[in-house]
């Protein structure tokens, strides 16, 4: 019976692949991983990012007078996390309104 491999080893597989030189064919033979199982499941992985990117919304806030101590953190629903200094915050308003 073939080896069952979950969503962390496969999404490792993709993200090395995409950093790699290799064709899909050639990455898993020097893998050994079946073409088909790479194909699925780099199939998933495009499904989940693009998920992640529909449900992403930018809300208006006001921004006052940070404290020079203070940490700006964004997270989004998909895992990623930006910080930024709190005395930078007028900065980043900056940037998400040209975002939106």
């Amino acid at each position: 019976m073939a080896k069952r491999h979950g969503p962390i080893f496969w999404r490792e597989h993709v993200e090395n692949w995409c950093r790699s030189d290799l064709t899909q064919r050639d990455y898993c033979a020097a893998h050994g991983l079946g073409e088909r199982a790479f194909h699925r499941w780099r199939g998933r992985e495009k499904e989940t990012i693009a998920a992640a990117k529909a449900t992403l919304t930018l809300v208006p806030v006001s921004v006052g007078q940070p404290d020079m101590a203070s940490v700006v953190r964004l997270r989004s629903p998909g895992g990623w996390e930006i910080e930024w200094p709190g005395h930078s915050a007028p900065l980043l308003v900056d940037v998400l309104k040209h975002l939106s």
